[in-house]
């Protein structure tokens, strides 16, 4: 679980790999956080790992940030993360290496039978003037602004189905 902070929320657990050793994670959102501090940019990936099923914040390094966004990694996205060993003259180092293991589907786009932003409100006004309509064509029932309000939703949400 989460680590309580003091203020009353909790913090996810980092996700911090020994040497050698391999943790398969799922991403949980599509785009990490991004910002800076002392040490330079970085990038927060909310993932679960899937060996536990606990949440954790993954701290990816510029490198690992660039395959994800190659790949085009989304949520659901699965990979295995192992911290290995590495050489560089004479200083010895660790790394991430990400191996995939499942890339999420990418939602199929936006339809013709799905209005668009713009369709939205000229079927809003739509809506609206037959709802108006609708009033005026009953002058016997005393009807309100809030019936008028609630035949255009009604009208609206039946038609954006």
């Amino acid at each position: 679980m989460g680590q309580n902070n003091g203020n009353g929320t909790t913090t996810r657990a980092k996700l911090e790999p020994e040497l050698n050793q391999e943790v398969r994670v799922r991403l949980l959102k599509d785009k990490p956080f991004t910002g800076e501090n002392g040490y330079g940019k970085y990038y927060l990936y909310s993932v679960q790992d899937l060996d536990d099923g606990e949440e954790k914040a993954f701290f990816a390094p510029a490198d690992v940030h660039q395959v994800i966004e190659d790949k085009k990694l989304t949520k659901g996205s699965e990979f295995i993360i192992k911290k290995v060993p590495y050489q560089n003259g004479k200083k010895i180092g660790s790394k991430l290496e990400l191996s995939l293991v499942s890339v999420a589907a990418v939602p199929p786009p936006v339809s013709s039978t799905q209005p668009s932003a713009d369709n939205l409100k000229e079927i809003m006004r739509q809506c609206l003037a037959e709802a108006v309509e609708i009033v005026h064509s009953l002058p016997d029932i005393p009807f309100q602004n809030d019936d008028i309000r609630a035949i255009c939703a009604s009208l609206f949400i039946a038609r954006t189905r």
